[in-house]
């Protein structure tokens, strides 16, 4: 079974610039872990927080496929949608894919 997931990383969000002339300083932070979830009643995939192939977000459970080529579809999906690269995993870990991790 592969699912999409992606695993935390530090992320700098620039400064920020208030109108009132007031400045937020460039700051870095730590990403959560994160995969891609099913609501079991629409077709509708949604973003949360990775707690583990059996565990679930909002009540809704980790989308699995038994192919390769349907969720590499869905990775490609929602690249589009959203910019976030997925990284395919199975249950031994991340998919290496034409020799190469991605």
């Amino acid at each position: 079974m592969y699912y999409l997931r992606k695993e935390p990383y530090e992320q700098t969000i620039p400064e920020i610039r208030k109108t009132d002339g007031t400045v937020i300083p460039e700051r870095k932070y730590m990403t959560e872990d994160r995969a891609i979830f099913k609501h079991p009643k629409f077709a509708r995939f949604y973003r949360g927080t990775y707690s583990g192939l059996n565990g679930k977000y909002q009540g809704m459970k980790l989308y699995t496929c038994k192919t390769l080529k349907k969720i590499k579809e869905l990775q490609e999906r929602t690249e589009e949608y959203c910019g976030e690269l997925f990284d395919i995993y199975d249950e031994n870990g991340r998919v290496e894919l034409d020799g190469e991790i991605r």
